[in-house]
């Protein structure tokens, strides 16, 4: 007896290798679109930020804010102005030396102080009236030169108690010291005045005080000598010296 089977009783496999080859076709068709989606994406991101060739700034201080900041350089004075009560003295850069009366002709004194300041001043004047003389003024930067002015009255300078004086004030040249008998200076405070036993103080109407340094000066009507006293004058505030004046002031007053 034979162990065949007829075609009527095998077994049907067509349905199974179907199966298989759509499950293969399946996986493939994911695996596809996984890819594309992919790619979409890649194409979607930004392009990179370009690299940089040049170094990011530094965080540190500059230099401008790093560096101290520098002191002004002192400039020493190249001439001197040397007062006292009976007249000045000029050092001139080169060492020459010129001195000044309050009696001397005027025109030696204003050439002298041209060539220390370097230029030549500018002029003003001063009115007189039945108690005070008239003044041709010559000004440089920090001095105002005071020159009497006779007009045609017939008076002569003899009969004058300050023929000539001056002030010093603010705005000097630093290549110009000035300096004094007292050793006051502009800017001082004024209660570095006041320890030195000044003659007198008086308040001023406009603000501030004006005091009055030399002791036993003022005698011309008395000698002929003419040996002034320095009017040292404040501030409108009071705190700090404006100017210093060399003039005539009566014994007494």
């Amino acid at each position: 007896m034979t162990d065949r089977l007829d075609a009527d009783e095998r077994p049907d496999r067509t349905p199974i290798v179907l199966g298989v080859i759509a499950a293969v076709l399946l996986v493939a068709v994911i695996v596809a679109v996984s890819i594309l989606f992919s790619r979409q994406s890649a194409n979607d991101a930004p392009p990179p930020a370009p690299a940089s060739s040049e170094a990011p700034p530094a965080t540190g201080p500059s230099d401008d804010e790093s560096a101290a900041p520098e002191e002004p350089e002192e400039v020493e004075p190249s001439a001197m102005i040397a007062l006292n009560g009976r007249g000045f003295t000029l050092v001139q850069a080169d060492g020459t030396e010129f001195s000044h009366t309050w009696a001397d002709d005027p025109q030696a004194a204003i050439d002298a102080l041209t060539e220390l300041f370097g230029e030549e001043p500018t002029e003003d004047f001063q009115n007189g009236d039945a108690e005070n003389w008239a003044y041709n003024i010559y000004v440089w930067d920090g001095l105002r030169f005071y020159d009497v002015f006779l007009g045609d009255g017939g008076r002569s300078r003899g009969e004058v108690p300050a023929p000539t004086y001056v002030t010093v004030t603010g705005g000097a040249p630093s290549t110009v010291g000035m300096g004094n008998e007292f050793g006051v200076a502009i800017g001082d405070p004024i209660d570095r005045v006041r320890a030195l036993d000044p003659v007198d103080e008086v308040e001023l109407s406009g603000g501030g005080v004006r005091l009055v340094l030399g002791e036993g000066r003022g005698t011309f009507y008395n000698d002929g000598e003419r040996t002034f006293s320095a009017f040292v004058q404040s501030d409108a505030a009071g705190d700090e010296v404006a100017t210093i004046t060399y003039t005539f002031r009566a014994r007494g007053q």
